[in-house]
């Protein structure tokens, strides 16, 4: 029987061979992991990484995402969104001498609408404006314009004409009789030049054409080629030259010298005559006070056909505008003032009150009648328009009492030497 102490001496000695093989085996698992670690731990270096540089990617795509948004905003900025207007307009009107007109107590039909759109990008900028009224429609005026320096700008395409009082060379709706004789407020296709230098402002321009067309479908009056008379103004140069008292106060006046001329082209005898005028003006803003003053001297000196085959006296030229055809003295003088005065009020929605009055008188150097072919020897004619407009927001109203004498039979008022009356209201909506 074997001893207890050999039995023990015996498994120490076995267990002890076996320790080094179940190091060995040990050993090498612990290698295998440390690799397997290895491994594992490069994986996410790589997988670290990579993700770092996709993110660094994202980062700059959308730095440039931003940078390309910001110069697109830029752009845009510079460019500008185009702002677009308009205006829907009805029109009340009773006339004293329209039997229909006294047996009905007047007439309300629609007025205008007005479309228009203004705009630029840097140093370009560019205007347009469609009518339509009942029965006719026109382009006002339609330019593109570029601006060099601080002070200097010019204007190509349908643009106003640089004479008299601007912009409109009268202060209420109806309007002024050199206005109506297209001396104020008139447009003509061809290019402009403005400068401004502290007080003074000068306009220099040269129109091709008076508008386009020959008709009188439009805004400005001139002379109509296709006419009986056949006159169209060509070739035509104007210039204006200005100084502001005090300017950039609430008391401002300005005075004004202006000129224009050029080629008076027939369309029926192939000749060319000439035409001419000349304009001193002062508009005055005073406050809630406004006043404008003008006086113009013109002539023209037409090659018409002959008295017999037109129908019209050479003391007379046939011009037109608004659809309508109207005499005017071939040579004459024409005079203007207007006062008006604005208040800010609480009357409801109301919120300003304008008042206004116009007179506009012409003297011709002629016999002179806007009747009749121009024959005759008619009082010199005359125009009163007082009124008040009132807005509320977007919305106006206009009440004008329009008195004339002889008043160039414009939308059909007599001329028999005795004085009319239009009672007129205007109801519109701008946007």
């Amino acid at each position: 029987m074997t001893s207890p102490i050999f039995k023990s001496l015996g498994l120490a000695v076995g267990l002890m061979a076996c320790v080094p093989t179940a190091l060995a085996q040990t050993s090498q698992d612990n290698d295998a992991i440390q690799r397997r670690l290895d491994a594992l731990q490069q994986q996410v270096q790589q997988l670290q990484q990579q993700l770092a540089e996709q993110r660094e990617s994202q980062q700059t795509k959308a730095t440039k995402t931003r940078d390309m948004a910001e110069e697109n905003r830029s752009m845009l900025d510079e460019v500008g969104t185009p702002q677009f207007s308009g205006t829907v307009e009805l029109g009340y009107t009773f006339n004293d001498w329209d039997e229909t007109s006294q047996d009905t107590a007047g007439d309300l039909d629609f007025g205008k609408f007005i479309l228009g759109m203004d705009g630029g990008e840097g140093s370009l900028s560019y205007s347009f404006q469609y009518r339509l009224y009942d029965g006719y429609r026109f382009l006002h005026h339609a330019w593109a314009g570029y601006q060099f320096g601080d002070n200097d700008n010019v204007k190509l395409g349908l643009v106003q004409t640089p004479f008299g009082n601007m912009d409109y060379g009268y202060l209420g709706w109806y309007g002024s009789l050199p206005y109506l004789a297209g001396f104020n407020d008139n447009q003509n296709a061809g290019i402009k030049w403005d400068h401004t230098q502290g007080a003074w402002e000068s306009s220099l321009a040269f129109f091709k054409s008076d508008q386009l067309g020959d008709g009188n479908e439009h805004y400005g009056a001139n002379a109509i080629g296709d006419s009986a008379q056949g006159n169209t103004e060509e070739n035509q140069l104007a210039g204006r030259l200005a100084y502001t008292f005090n300017q950039g106060s609430d008391y401002t006046t300005q005075v004004n010298l202006s000129a224009k001329g050029g080629q008076l082209y027939n369309n029926n005898t192939n000749k060319s005559g000439d035409s001419w005028a000349v304009a001193m003006g002062l508009d005055g803003s005073y406050g809630n006070w406004m006043t404008q003053l003008q006086a113009t001297t013109y002539e023209f000196n037409a090659k018409n056909p002959s008295e017999a085959a037109s129908g019209i006296s050479d003391n007379v030229v046939q011009i037109g505008a608004f659809g309508f055809n109207y005499l005017i003295p071939a040579e004459g003088e024409m005079y203007s003032a207007s006062l008006a005065y604005s208040m800010d009020v609480d009357w409801g929605p109301i919120e300003n009150a304008y008042f206004f009055n116009d007179f506009s008188y012409i003297d011709p150097s002629d016999d002179f009648s806007a009747i009749n072919g121009g024959y005759g020897d008619m009082d010199d004619p005359m125009l009163n328009d007082i009124g008040v407009k009132l807005t509320a927001g977007r919305y106006y109203a206009w009440f004008d009492v329009i008195t004339n004498k002889n008043g160039l039979n414009y939308f059909g008022s007599p001329v028999d030497d005795g004085w009319h009356t239009s009672i007129q209201s205007h109801f519109g909506l701008t946007y």
